[in-house]
């Protein structure tokens, strides 16, 4: 249902970053585990593209950009731009914040931009679900500094 992609501007922002997603206790890791439900036939892949601040970065977006949902396809991607301020110069627990605010926040833009569409997506069981995974991921005890 929910789905990331890193577009990174240098290796070593990318290194940083991919534990928090797709690390051992990683949040897409954890809603592989237990996102497991339907939320309708409407949707079946929210795509969070999060575009890493580096040395080599092409293109940030100031703010979250949503793209046109496919309904074909049944998906719909949100376009994330990621600053050394808002995620490498934090700490541990305000980077998985991080993941967390942007995930729940890509989830929210879609739900407003669908509305008027009226489309089979229960929204509000999924933000409901994302947040209990989530609250059990920002309780893992600094799991980045040791992996």
């Amino acid at each position: 249902m929910i789905g990331y992609y890193l577009n990174s501007g240098d290796q070593k922002g990318a290194d940083m970053f991919n534990p928090y997603i797709w690390g051992k206790h990683g949040l897409d890791t954890l809603m592989e585990k237990q996102l497991h439900k339907t939320y309708g036939k409407d949707m079946k892949l929210l795509l969070i593209l999060y575009y890493l601040e580096g040395q080599f970065s092409s293109y940030l977006p100031v703010q979250p950009q949503l793209g046109n949902y496919m309904k074909s396809s049944k998906d719909i991607r949100v376009s994330v731009g990621v600053t050394q301020a808002m995620f490498h110069n934090r700490n541990e627990f305000e980077r998985r914040e991080f993941i967390v605010d942007s995930t729940l926040n890509a989830i929210k833009l879609v739900k407003e931009r669908l509305s008027k569409k009226k489309p089979d997506i229960d929204f509000d069981k999924l933000i409901h679900d994302v947040q209990e995974i989530a609250s059990e991921y920002l309780k893992f005890p600094e799991p980045y500094a040791t992996n």
